[in-house]
């Protein structure tokens, strides 16, 4: 059987591109510049049918106006008590001395049977835009449309992590 050589290097020019995309050109990426977190270990329930504030808060405070913010909540141990009923999760937003305003409804949980226990209770994620340098506070709110949501029990733990993306 006879070898065959190859010449590779016809055609070829310039550098390869590095594995940090240092050599590529017009690209641009966000990148990290903070980031804030806090935690809920506590129960946190609610059987009031219009949005009730919980202890699950975290605040940032943006470096720039174009900063964009990551808000990532998720954990905990939602259960329904007495029969069915629907939960709902909302992120609530507040800029400098402000006053908390919905943001976004973050979960919509229905159970339908008797009672619902040791659920996951929310995995959520936004990209969010305040275009502003004041400190900028994120709230976790419920709800329920009837008998008791529990948001949190057992001791679980639910976190929120506030990251700030900068071009």
């Amino acid at each position: 059987m006879a070898l065959v050589k190859l010449n590779c290097t016809r055609g070829m020019t310039g550098n390869l591109p590095a594995l940090n995309g240092s050599a590529l050109t017009n690209l641009s990426a966000g990148k990290v510049l903070q980031v804030q977190s806090g935690y809920l270990h506590s129960d946190q329930s609610t059987s009031a049918t219009s949005d009730t504030a919980t202890s699950l808060e975290d605040q940032i405070t943006p470096s720039a106006t174009s900063s964009k913010i990551l808000v990532m909540v998720d954990g905990g141990r939602g259960s329904y008590g007495g029969g069915t009923c629907e939960g709902v999760i909302k992120i609530y937003r507040k800029i400098g001395s402000g006053s908390y305003s919905e943001l976004r409804v973050a979960h919509n949980d229905s159970v339908q049977e008797a009672g619902g226990y040791g659920k996951p209770t929310i995995a959520f994620t936004m990209l969010d835009s305040p275009n502003t340098t004041d400190a900028v506070d994120y709230k976790v709110y419920i709800k329920t449309n009837a008998n008791t949501f529990y948001f949190n029990s057992s001791g679980a733990q639910v976190s929120i992590v506030l990251m700030e993306i900068g071009a």
